[in-house]
């Protein structure tokens, strides 16, 4: 059976995509590829000529590179209506731009109480191999 999960994209306060995962949904795993994936990640209003190597304008952009990142055949991800919950899901993925800091993911339990980690991808790199589960 897999580790469902739940990962919305916000612009401003708003969710503008909602994906479905059905396994691997874990911090150790997809937790762990938004951070890779999501590091280094510049979040512009425009763009030129010259632009970062990993470059979103806005975070529109950003949700449709995502989706591009995780889709690689049938089945495991899909784009569900926006704010969905109850799906089985296991784990919630947030994706935000904040003023000031830039991408930030944020993990929560399925009933969306219970923080497991929230920051940086480059913060969460560090962090999501040292989590500690209760037993």
């Amino acid at each position: 059976m897999g580790t469902r999960s739940l990962t919305h994209v916000y612009h401003d306060d708003k969710v503008i995509l909602t994906l479905y995962r059905q396994f691997d949904g874990y911090p150790e795993g997809l937790g762990l590829d938004l951070a890779k994936f999501l590091d280094g990640f510049v979040v512009v209003n425009g763009f030129g000529i010259k632009n970062p190597e990993k470059c979103a304008n806005g975070m529109g952009c950003l949700a449709a590179q995502l989706v591009c990142h995780l889709k690689d055949g049938v089945g495991n991800v899909y784009i569900y209506p926006v704010k969905s919950k109850d799906c089985g899901e296991e784990y919630v993925y947030h994706i935000r731009h904040e003023e000031g800091i830039g991408l930030t993911i944020e993990i929560r339990d399925a009933d969306n109480k219970k923080l497991t980690l929230k920051g940086t991808p480059k913060a969460l790199l560090s962090a999501i191999p040292k989590l500690q589960y209760d037993s």
